[in-house]
């Protein structure tokens, strides 16, 4: 039996979650020897009932873990276990952490200094631009951030992170070999080059909706600090920042309008005493005297958007509030069709960005 197959069938016993498998692993050493282990020693293990030692004795389904070396194998999928050197030491110190990860990319050492970012799955205009710039500017200070892929301000997060050429760990509800949701596909496929795509789930593993809240846990062991940037009140958001506190991280929340659905969430945990986020100085304040200075990589260089003359009017004329392209032309007196082609230009450098109805904001 490889060393790898035997974590595999422990990880596979019913009963046996990550909490009795640390147990296990602190009284044997490893897999293989709980699974040849006797009666009466697994019984000494604290947690450990009958039930759960006759599971053990059927020593796990090897037919499934067959199946789930030739996918790892197919895939190119690398698995961390608890005891590997490259397993995230933020992630070992909660106390339920995964015995087995799933992981396509990999990870590094300054992956310690992570930063998740969360929200709403169907997030406003503000929503988007916030999650995209401290994406942005996360992966600018070399910080790698850290989210769940889903729709809305997941993604908005990674997509920013990996624009400006930084880090990102995206972790899954699901196995690692499922794109969920299938639009993020080619992102999935970035995210592996510059990152890693994680999960404590095995290969095939179906989204199911059981499984997220198990995900949250890890998308905030993974951090230092938790930032919700929009969240209803019974948002899967608020389910990680739950889990950030009881792992003693840093959890912060960007303020939303009172009169919003999407802003309940946050502005409740910033009422309950998150750390209110205005700009990622408020993150970075916070967090960055507490890494270790091997994780303080500094800014990452970027090349400055260079604008004409007329085009740092339409740029001095923006902010965050979206203005109407109309207004904009006004403003800097210019004909509207001017300034909608200057504006087009400016977003590809990336100096703006276009909102729906024809609405205009720094990006």
């Amino acid at each position: 039996m490889s060393d790898l197959e035997s974590w595999l069938l422990l990880n596979s016993i019913p009963g046996v979650g990550p909490t009795r498998f640390r147990a296990l692993l602190g009284k044997f050493g490893s897999p293989e020897a709980v699974l040849q282990a006797k009666v009466k020693d697994l019984l000494s293990v604290p947690g450990i009932d009958e039930r759960t030692v006759r599971a053990i004795g059927l020593k796990g389904d090897r037919t499934f873990v067959s199946k789930q070396l030739e996918l790892i194998e197919k895939h190119g999928v690398d698995v961390v276990t608890y005891k590997d050197e490259d397993y995230p030491e933020n992630l070992k110190a909660i106390y339920d952490a995964p015995p087995v990860l799933f992981v396509r990319g990999g990870f590094e050492e300054r992956d310690a200094g992570a930063v998740a970012i969360v929200g709403s799955r169907t997030p406003s205009d503000y929503g988007k631009l916030i999650a995209q710039r401290l994406g942005r500017e996360l992966a600018d200070q070399g910080i790698t951030v850290v989210s769940g892929m889903a729709r809305g301000i997941d993604t908005m997060a990674h997509r920013s992170c990996l624009t400006r050429g930084g880090r990102t760990i995206a972790v899954l509800g699901c196995g690692v070999d499922i794109v969920y949701p299938s639009e993020n596909r080619r992102l999935m496929e970035e995210i592996t080059k510059l990152g890693a795509v994680v999960s404590e789930f095995p290969m095939e593993a179906k989204p199911e909706g059981v499984h997220f809240p198990r995900r949250n846990r890890i998308i905030s062991g993974l951090s230092l600090g938790v930032v919700v940037v929009e969240a209803g009140e019974k948002s899967g958001a608020l389910v990680t920042a739950e889990f950030a506190l009881n792992q003693n991280r840093e959890v912060f929340a960007v303020p939303g309008q009172v009169t919003s659905m999407r802003s309940r969430g946050t502005n409740r945990l910033i009422k309950e005493g998150a750390k209110l986020v205005m700009s990622v100085e408020d993150v970075l304040d916070e967090l960055v005297p507490a890494m270790d200075a091997s994780l303080r990589t500094g800014p990452i260089r970027m090349p400055e958007i260079r604008l004409s003359e007329t085009e740092k009017k339409i740029y001095e004329a923006l902010s965050e509030t979206p203005l109407h392209i109309d207004d904009i032309a006004k403003q800097t007196q210019l004909s509207t069709s001017q300034a909608l082609t200057l504006l087009l230009s400016m977003e590809l450098n990336g100096a703006v960005k276009q909102l729906s109805g024809k609405m205009f904001v720094r990006a």
